[in-house]
């Protein structure tokens, strides 16, 4: 086993888990400031609580990454453990998005796969570390992060700007 999966990682980790970290302040400013706006508006402060939840993953798994010397399949269970309450965090957002949209259907339709699109990279990532202990886990891991800073700031938008529409 290759005690160096994340060699070479560690700008990127550095990189993500800062703005992640600034995108996590943004988001929490947004709800302070948009706060009555949020709690009057069914499923919205889950949907804020998931956006904060995945930012957090975000910083935890930069922060795995630089553990030097860490095996691949310790790496794998770390970011696994990391990824459930963030996971939690969007299914009762999907839960209270399904329940309070007048097409729960729609709803279901297209926030699942955006909370998949951001989460799954992460689970497939850590299988294959844990499995694998290969530096291939830490490639999804990756996407997972990317994707994941994505979703986020389409989080913000809404809790900062569609919110006032």
């Amino acid at each position: 086993m290759d005690e160096s999966v994340t060699a070479g990682w560690s700008d990127f980790a550095v990189a993500m888990a800062g703005a992640a970290a600034a995108l996590a302040g943004l988001v929490m400013v947004a709800i302070s400031v948009n706060i009555r706006e949020i709690l009057a508006l069914p499923g919205l402060p889950a949907r804020a609580a998931a956006a904060v939840g995945s930012l957090v993953l975000v910083v935890v798994t930069g922060g795995l990454l630089l553990v030097p010397g860490q095996p691949g399949p310790l790496l794998g269970v770390e970011v696994l453990v990391a990824v459930v309450p963030a996971a939690w965090l969007h299914a009762v957002s999907l839960s209270h998005r399904t329940r309070n949209s007048a097409t729960p259907r729609y709803s279901l339709a297209v926030y699942l796969p955006l909370a998949a699109i951001q989460l799954l990279p992460f689970v497939l990532g850590a299988l294959l570390l844990i499995v694998t202990g290969a530096s291939g886990g830490v490639y999804l891991v990756a996407a997972g992060v990317i994707l994941t800073i994505i979703g986020s700031m389409l989080d913000a938008w809404v809790l900062m700007v569609e919110i006032r529409r």
